[in-house]
């Protein structure tokens, strides 16, 4: 007995393909025509994408949540050997430090300090300061020059209440001396002798 071949009618893929084109068309036409339009209103999620602005009463100023800080900078000013500062309040720019803007707006006014020295960084543990600044900052002062740093420096951290002392650290290094000022450890901003005369 012969066997019989059975002629195939077709190649299955493209079975399978005109069976996925027609079941996408048909979700295509119900997405198109068919229900979603029904959906009750209160059924429907508002698009997540889409922004929708509140009504003008319930608006909030984002200005208005943003809070600004300000604080008073400090200009030394020498009438022969009497040291008195001036100062002047002004508003910290948004994103800085406001003890290091302060200090920083100091250690320029000073005229004192070599132009490239400025603090970096600042950390307060138990209420003494912990600024970093650059290496032109650790420089020789005279008398006169390092009475107006360290009085000027005192007056200006003297109006953070977090700060009682100060220690400063060039990349990682304690600075030792300030002049004739010993500062391996931290030095009182408050008290006899830091006060600044304005």
């Amino acid at each position: 007995m012969a066997s019989k071949k059975s002629k195939k009618s077709g190649n299955p893929m493209i079975g399978l393909m005109a069976v996925g084109i027609l079941g996408l068309g048909a979700l295509a036409a119900y997405v198109k025509f068919g229900g979603a339009d029904k959906v009750p209103q209160e059924l429907r999620r508002e698009r997540s994408l889409q922004k929708i602005d509140p009504p003008a009463d319930q608006k909030k100023d984002t200005e208005t949540t943003t809070e600004k800080v300000s604080v008073d900078l400090f200009t030394p000013n020498r009438d022969g050997e009497t040291l008195k500062f001036s100062k002047h309040h002004s508003d910290v720019p948004q994103g800085e430090d406001a003890r290091i803007f302060a200090l920083n707006h100091f250690l320029k006014a000073s005229k004192v300090a070599d132009p490239k020295a400025k603090a970096v960084g600042i950390q307060v543990k138990d209420k003494v300061a912990l600024i970093d600044v650059t290496p032109q900052f650790d420089q020789t002062y005279g008398t006169f020059d390092e009475e107006t740093m360290l009085k000027g420096i005192a007056a200006t951290l003297a109006q953070f209440k977090e700060i009682d002392k100060v220690q400063f650290f060039v990349e990682g290094k304690v600075v030792e001396t300030f002049g004739n000022v010993d500062l391996t450890e931290p030095l009182p901003i408050r008290g006899e002798g830091t006060e600044a005369g304005t």
